[in-house]
C-alpha cells in the first residue's frame, strides 16, 4: 500500500530526440506532497519522457519490494498502490511461462502479467490497486484503477503531458497546472454529496473511474472500461444453498486479505458486517487481533462502543475503544478535509480519521466491514425502491408520489419513497441520491451553477445501461456499488486511513464475493422488509443471534446536535463569510435560512449543512496558493482558529 505519481510526455513519441525529459525536481515535489502515503521509502525515477514519483508503506516483502520495479530487460517499469490478493497464484502461472521475478512483491506480478497478457492483465487481478506502467518499447503509459475503486487515481492532461497521482496534491505540485473551479462538478456535488468519478472540483483534473484503465501514447489519451462483467441472475440456487456458498466465499476472502508481513487489526462496530470479518479473521491469526471502535461522549442514542466491546471479547480480541466529543471534531475536521482533498457530506469522516490515528500506533493494516450495504441492499433507500415498484403498480405514479411524500409510516424510507412516482429508473435512481433537489439548486445557485448542464442522470445511466435487463432493485444495487460506494464510503476510507499510513482492506468487496452476490436474485438480498438476507443467514453461522439481529445504526455521529449549537457558529463564519467560495457561487441568504431552520428544530438539515461546510473547507485548500504542497504539519488547522 503506497502512493504513486508521475509524468509522461506522451506527444514526444517514439522518434523524438532527447531534450524533453521529465524534470526530476517536479517528481521530487510530487513525492514530497504525500509523505503520509509512504513513510517507509521515497523514490523518484526518470525514464526520459516518463518519470515515477513513489512513496512506500511496506506491507509485503518488506526488504525487497522497493518500487518502481522493472522487467527482466528493463524495458517495462511499474509503480503500484494497493494489494493483489491472488498474486501467488498468478506468480506461479507466470513463472511456469518463463518469467523471472526480482522481488516477492505482489505488484511485480502485475508487471509480468502485462508482458504476458498486455492490457488484459487488469481483469485477472483480484485486489485493490492503482498502478502505472511505462512501456518504453511501445512508447506508452498505462494507468489502471481496481474494479470497485477502493484505491483512488487522479490524472491531468494538458495536451502534451499526462500527470497522475494517488492524490490531487501530487498533480497540483506542478505550478503550471491551473487551479480553476469546475462549476459542473460543484453542481454534481450539490446533488450527490460527493464527487462522482471522473469529476473533481478542479477543472481538468479527473478521477479514473472504477474498473477503468487509461492508455497514453503519441496518439493521445484513451480511457476505457475493462471490467465489463454483467451479472446474469442465477436461478439454480435455493436461499439455503446460497447462504452456504456465500459463507465459504466470505471466509476465503478474509483469509486472502489477511496475507501480510506485518500484523493485521480490525475496525469494529457493534454490527454484523465487521463482526463477521472479525469472526473469520480470528481463524487466521495466531495472536489476538487488535480491534478499534469509535464512541461518543455524552447522551448519544447511536453509540455502538459497548456492543463492539462485547463482540471483541467474544473472539478474544485486544480491544481499543476511542471516545470523541465536539472538541475532537472542532480540532480534527479541517485536517480531515485537507487529507480528503474533496468535499463529502458524510458526518463520520472525522471519527474515521481519529480512529485511524489511534490504529497507526498499533498496526499498519486493518480489515474492515465496509461495503456490504450497496451490494446487499442494506440501506433504507432500497426498501423505498422496492416499495416504489409495488406502489406504482397498485396506485399509479401520481398517487404513489403523494404516498411517498405524506404517509408518516414511509418517513424512514424517505430517500426511496421521495421518488415513488418516477417511472424511468435512471431518473428515479438519480432522485433517490439527491441532497439538494433541482428546486434547491435553482433557489441557492448563482448564475454559473444554474447555467450548468451537468446531469446526475448521465452518471447513473453510464452504469445502469448494461444491466437494464435486470429487475430494478438489482439495477440500483449494481449502480450504487460502482457510483456512490467508490466515491463516498471507500473514498474517505482510503484517504483517511492512508493519511495515517494505515492500509484498510475491504474483504466484503473481494472480487469473487461480489461476482457471486451480484448474480443472486434481488429477493435473496431484500426479503420481508429486511436487507442483507443471505448475508445475515451466513452471519448466523459465524456470530451469536443477538449480534446478527442488532439494530443497524451505521457509523453515526451527533453532528446534527452540534450544528444547532457551536458548529452552527462555525458554519456562519466559514461558509457565510464574505470571502467564501460558497458565498461567491451560492445564495448566502438561502444558506443562512437552512441553518436557521435547523437550529429552530423545524427540520434536520445536517446533511445540507455538512455538505456546504465540507465544500467550503475543500475549496479553501484546493484554490489557495499552497494547494498541492501541504505537509503533515500544515494539515492541522482547527476550525476554531481558521474561522476566528
Amino acid at each position: 500500500m503506497c502512493g504513486i505519481s508521475g509524468v509522461y510526455h506522451y506527444r514526444r513519441g517514439l522518434s523524438a530526440l532527447s531534450g524533453d525529459d521529465v524534470d526530476p525536481k517536479l517528481l521530487e515535489a510530487m513525492a514530497q506532497s504525500m509523505p503520509h502515503r509512504g513513510p517507509d521509502d521515497s523514490v523518484c525515477e526518470v525514464f526520459g519522457p516518463a518519470g515515477f514519483a513513489f512513496r512506500r508503506l511496506s506491507i509485503i516483502d518488506l526488504d525487497g519490494g522497493r518500487q518502481p520495479i522493472p522487467n527482466e530487460d528493463e524495458t517495462v517499469w511499474i509503480e503500484g498502490n494497493g494489494e493483489i490478493y491472488n498474486y501467488r497464484e498468478l506468480r506461479r502461472e507466470l513463472e511456469s511461462r518463463g518469467h523471472r521475478f526480482r522481488t516477492h512483491s505482489d505488484i511485480e506480478t502485475i508487471l509480468h502479467g502485462y508482458e504476458e497478457w498486455g492490457l488484459g492483465v487488469v481483469d485477472r487481478l483480484n485486489g485493490i490497486f492503482g498502478f502505472a506502467i511505462f512501456d518504453r518499447a511501445a512508447g506508452r503509459v498505462l494507468l489502471a484503477r481496481d474494479h470497485l475503486g477502493v484505491k483512488p487515481l487522479y490524472w491531468y492532461d494538458d495536451g502534451n503531458r499526462l500527470l497522475w497521482g494517488s492524490e490531487m496534491r501530487t498533480i497540483l505540485s506542478d505550478s503550471s497546472v491551473p487551479r480553476r473551479l469546475d462549476v459542473d462538478s460543484l453542481r454534481l456535488f450539490l446533488h450527490f454529496g460527493y464527487l462522482p468519478s471522473p469529476h473533481t472540483l478542479v477543472n481538468n483534473i479527473k478521477k479514473l473511474r472504477p474498473g477503468h484503465l487509461l492508455v497514453a501514447d503519441e496518439s493521445g489519451i484513451d480511457v476505457r472500461r475493462y471490467w465489463n462483467d454483467v451479472p446474469e441472475t442465477r436461478n439454480d440456487l435455493s436461499v439455503e444453498q446460497a447462504a452456504h456458498e456465500y459463507t465459504d466465499l466470505f471466509t476465503g476472502a478474509v483469509e486472502r486479505q489477511m496475507v501480510s508481513d506485518v500484523p493485521v487489526g480490525c475496525l469494529l462496530s457493534g454490527g454484523v458486517d465487521s463482526g463477521m470479518v472479525l469472526a473469520a479473521a480470528s481463524r487466521f491469526s495466531d495472536e489476538p487481533i487488535k480491534t478499534f471502535t469509535v464512541g461518543f461522549a455524552g447522551d448519544f442514542d447511536y453509540d455502538e462502543s459497548a456492543a463492539a466491546a462485547e463482540t471483541a471479547a467474544l473472539f478474544g480480541a485486544e480491544h481499543h475503544p476511542i471516545t470523541l466529543d465536539f472538541t475532537d471534531f472542532d480540532g480534527i475536521f479541517q485536517e480531515t478535509i485537507d487529507y480528503l482533498e474533496e468535499p463529502v457530506l458524510s458526518q463520520s469522516t472525522f471519527a474515521y480519521q481519529r480512529m485511524t490515528q489511534v490504529v497507526r500506533e498499533h498496526v499498519k493494516v486493518v480489515v474492515t466491514g465496509q461495503g456490504a450495504d450497496e451490494p446487499w441492499a442494506g440501506y433504507d433507500r432500497y426498501l423505498g425502491e422496492r416499495y416504489s415498484q409495488h406502489a406504482r403498480w397498485l396506485f399509479g405514479s401520481t398517487i404513489a408520489e403523494t404516498l411517498g411524500e405524506r404517509v408518516p409510516a414511509l418517513a424512514r424510507f424517505r430517500r426511496g419513497t421521495s421518488a415513488l412516482g418516477i417511472k424511468d429508473p435512471v431518473q428515479r435512481f438519480a432522485a433517490i441520491h439527491q441532497v439538494f433537489s433541482p428546486e434547491d439548486v435553482a433557489r441557492l445557485g448563482g448564475p454559473e451553477v444554474r447555467a450548468s448542464d451537468a446531469k446526475a442522470e448521465d452518471l447513473v445511466e453510464y452504469w445502469q445501461g448494461p444491466v437494464s435487463h435486470l429487475d430494478e432493485l438489482n439495477q440500483l444495487l449494481y449502480v450504487d456499488t460502482r457510483l456512490s460506494l467508490p466515491d463516498d464510503l471507500l473514498f474517505y476510507g482510503d484517504k483517511l486511513s492512508m493519511s495515517n499510513s494505515v492500509e484498510a482492506r475491504v474483504p466484503i468487496l473481494d472480487r469473487e464475493l461480489i461476482d457471486f452476490v451480484e448474480a443472486l436474485p434481488s429477493n435473496f438480498k431484500l426479503r420481508r422488509g429486511n436487507g442483507k438476507h443471505v448475508h445475515k443467514m451466513a452471519a448466523e453461522r459465524m456470530l451469536p443471534t443477538e449480534i446478527v439481529n442488532r439494530k443497524k445504526f451505521g457509523f453515526a455521529t451527533p453532528v446534527d446536535k452540534w450544528f444547532a449549537n457551536d458548529l452552527g457558529d462555525t458554519f456562519e463564519r466559514v461558509v457565510l463569510g464574505d470571502d467564501s467560495l460558497c458565498a461567491a457561487h451560492l445564495d448566502r441568504n438561502g444558506m443562512r435560512a437552512i441553518l436557521e431552520e435547523h437550529r429552530s428544530g423545524r427540520r434536520n438539515h445536517r446533511r445540507h449543512l455538512t455538505a456546504l461546510l465540507s465544500l467550503e473547507l475543500a475549496a479553501t485548500n484546493l484554490f489557495s496558493d499552497s494547494a498541492g504542497v501541504s505537509s503533515p504539519e500544515s494539515l492541522t488547522t482547527p476550525l476554531t482558529r481558521m474561522s476566528a
